[in-house]
């Protein structure tokens, strides 16, 4: 009968800036035959709402508390926050409690943090508490979280017997079946959310540029330059932009970053879909820059190499950014050795159900390639300084 008991875990954290952690929780309890209950599934948090809270922490078998770097929404009657409340609550029911408080709150983007004085101060009273009263693991991601609440669930369990919930077919009494089907209606539920999340942009994403909207990209182009003999070279660039899509760029990128990529593979993929778009513009300005040169040193025959595009730092780490504030990729944290700091970027899998809807073909479409593709990198050209520009 043990063996087919399922237990009930109350999931408390903040909600906008952990969805991904609440996420990643929810699932790995669902994966171990525990039922998740938490605070997002009731109405908002009034009188009656909190008396509903307080008897679902109570029919609970055990308490999770996550802690990132929000304090989160305040009780104006208590002046503590609800997180902090509903802690409280399961300590004072003496509910087994299961704390994981990440570990590098000073790394967290800026907007999952406290923006004032008091609020990270109270954030930082509820870590001391939490850590002085229960023993508590520290996190850095959502898989990371997941995988500790799935190695501690087993030990924790047997340390702290639980009463548990069986199938209504082994239930003896109205009551027990009628608390299975509302703990089955609560699973189905956050299974909805689970799904939500795969498949939905992030609360607050439609205010921010994406999809066919359009930005500049400044791009350098480079190139070498010769007399018609051919030596010597002279190196040449010049500043560029080119125009694109957000889509075309992360329908391009996405598809490095279906496993993972590092930052300069996806430099690289960047100008290389930049160049496939706009061949002739930026070869042009490479070109109008050559003549100049050229037209210094008084010939007025030359030869010239293009060797292809860059972009800048600045540039690049603000176009990761936006699709990371899209939801769309995340930071890499698969294990890799010490030698490798390069910075790895995957997919969220919001970003694999956009680039899926972005990529696959369309009933009709044929092909996958253009017939356009840009010449090598080491193309050679003649040309001759236009009249206007000679001496």
């Amino acid at each position: 009968m043990d063996a087919d008991k399922r237990y009930q875990v109350f999931v408390s954290s903040t909600y906008l800036d952990l969805m991904e952690a609440r996420a990643a929780v929810v699932s790995a309890l669902l994966n171990l035959d525990a039922i998740p209950a938490g605070m997002e599934l009731f109405p908002a948090a009034d009188d009656d709402a909190w008396t509903l809270i307080e008897d679902v922490i109570a029919d609970s078998d055990y308490y999770l508390l996550i802690i990132g770097g929000k304090y989160g929404s305040v009780d104006p009657d208590l002046e503590i926050s609800f997180t902090e409340r509903e802690y409280d609550t399961a300590v004072r029911l003496k509910k087994p409690v299961m704390a994981f408080l990440h570990g590098q709150p000073g790394k967290l983007l800026a907007e999952r943090t406290e923006d004032s004085d008091a609020r990270r101060e109270a954030l930082a009273a509820f870590r001391r508490k939490v850590e002085t009263a229960k023993h508590v693991k520290y996190w850095t991601s959502p898989e990371d979280l997941a995988g500790k609440v799935a190695l501690t669930w087993n030990t924790f369990r047997r340390r702290y017997p639980a009463t548990g919930w069986i199938k209504a077919d082994q239930a003896t009494n109205k009551e027990s079946l009628t608390a299975l089907a509302k703990a089955q209606k609560e699973i189905e539920e956050l299974r909805a959310q689970l799904e939500s999340v795969r498949t939905q942009a992030p609360p607050g994403t439609d205010r921010l540029a994406q999809r066919e909207g359009k930005f500049s990209l400044p791009l350098y182009a480079k190139g070498k330059w010769s007399d018609i003999s051919g030596y010597p070279r002279y190196s040449v660039g010049v500043w560029t932009s080119v125009e694109m899509t957000w889509d075309r760029a992360f329908g391009y990128l996405g598809l490095r970053m279906m496993q993972e990529a590092d930052e300069p593979t996806l430099k690289t993929d960047l100008c290389s879909v930049a160049e496939f778009d706009n061949s002739d513009d930026v070869r042009k300005a490479l070109q109008a820059e050559i003549e100049g040169e050229v037209g210094k040193s008084g010939d007025t025959r030359f030869k010239w190499w293009w060797e292809g595009l860059e972009v800048s730092d600045e540039d690049f780490q603000t176009l990761l950014l936006q699709f990371n504030a899209l939801g769309l990729i995340q930071h890499s944290k698969r294990n890799r050795s010490v030698k490798d700091t390069a910075n790895y970027w995957s997919l969220t899998p919001y970003g694999h159900t956009r680039l899926v809807q972005l990529r696959a073909l369309q009933a009709g479409e044929e092909s996958l390639l253009r017939a356009d593709y840009p010449a090598s990198l080491e193309e050679e050209s003649e040309a001759e300084v236009p009249a206007a520009e000679q001496d």
